[in-house]
């Protein structure tokens, strides 16, 4: 797409977005640690604009950061995807959501630089509890994650796995809590 029709689509995009980017603009410092991770540029107003209008996952992200009671005045104009539910008292900073739908995060915290493909469930285990979710997670398509469980840092949940025990720091799960360190 040229540089004149990319410019007059955002344009457009942005008199809808008006209350978004003010919203942002006022939490610039903590959305722009998300949006570089979506790899739009660096983040600025213009890589919010872009982000936000072209991908729903980043505005749930974007929702869950303003809070329920403020995000509900403008999600309307900008819909979430509706299939991403985010249930966790706290993600840490630059996180990035791709591809999310049919996906539910309902984790105790997750750490920052979290990346988190479709179709991945974080949930409560038969005890009620959730996991606690380290610093540089990946977790790849249609992982499950459950129970009171603690994910360290640096891991890579491989597409399908099925977590229920803990995970060392700097390991990789692979099928059903095989769990491989270095």
């Amino acid at each position: 797409m040229n540089t004149l029709v990319q410019t007059a689509i955002l344009s457009a995009s942005t008199l809808r977005m008006l209350p978004h980017v003010a919203l942002y603009l006022l939490h610039k410092e903590q959305m722009d640690a998300d949006l570089r991770h979506y790899h739009e540029g660096e983040g600025g107003l213009l890589t919010f604009i872009k982000v936000a209008t072209r991908q729903k996952t980043y505005r749930n992200l974007f929702y869950y950061r303003l809070g329920e009671y403020v995000s509900v005045f403008v999600k309307w104009l900008l819909p979430p995807e509706p299939t991403l539910h985010i249930w966790c008292p706290s993600i840490g900073r630059g996180a990035h959501f791709e591809h999310n739908y049919a996906t539910y995060l309902n984790a105790e915290r997750i750490g920052d630089n979290f990346l988190c493909l479709q179709l991945v469930t974080l949930g409560n285990g038969s005890d009620g509890r959730r996991p606690v979710i380290g610093n540089n997670v990946s977790i790849y398509t249609g992982a499950t994650v459950f129970g009171g469980i603690t994910i360290g840092n640096n891991v890579k949940i491989g597409a399908g796995a099925v977590v229920f025990k803990d995970v060392p720091d700097n390991s990789t799960v692979v099928g059903y809590c095989d769990i491989r360190t270095p």
